[in-house]
């Protein structure tokens, strides 16, 4: 039996990511339930650990995050694509993997073309985990100057 996506958090996220990869002049992206079932499940394994974690998987590219708080916390998929973008100010465009600025890559990476996404939230409440997966993997040393464009407009 196939893990239940959240549909709503999943437009949420590709929505975001493809008005900033917009901005980059990359294609946009398409929703892949297979991913998006896998980030799903990962997220709750994540919120069972209270740990971040990459998967360590090299089928597809990864983006985490993590909100803790003293009392009840959620995040978007709009927030959690913005937290991941925000690395834009880490990257200086030199044609390879860069210290700090990762998940901002993994959002523009012109060659994926699909992506999926799953949140999960503690049973306190106080910790939201969101994973995203992406095909064809990004990252790729080699391949940053042909994949991650400057933005094109502002």
């Amino acid at each position: 039996m196939a893990k239940k996506i959240d549909e709503e958090f999943n437009q949420e996220c590709i929505d975001e990511h493809n008005r900033l990869r917009a901005l980059h002049g990359c294609p946009p992206l398409v929703l892949d339930r297979e991913l998006a079932a896998g980030s799903q499940a990962y997220a709750e394994k994540l919120v069972k650990s209270s740990k971040m974690k990459h998967s360590g998987s090299h089928e597809y590219g990864e983006n985490l995050a993590h909100r803790g708080s003293t009392s009840a916390t959620q995040m978007t998929g709009k927030e959690a694509t913005e937290y991941w973008y925000e690395e834009i100010k880490k990257c200086h465009y030199i044609g390879r993997m860069e210290h700090g600025c990762g998940h901002f890559t993994q959002v523009v990476w012109k060659s994926t073309t699909s992506a999926g996404f799953g949140r999960a939230l503690s049973k306190d409440k106080k910790q939201v985990f969101v994973v995203g997966r992406y095909k064809p993997p990004g990252n790729v040393s080699g391949h940053f100057t042909e994949n991650v464009p400057r933005p094109t407009e502002a």
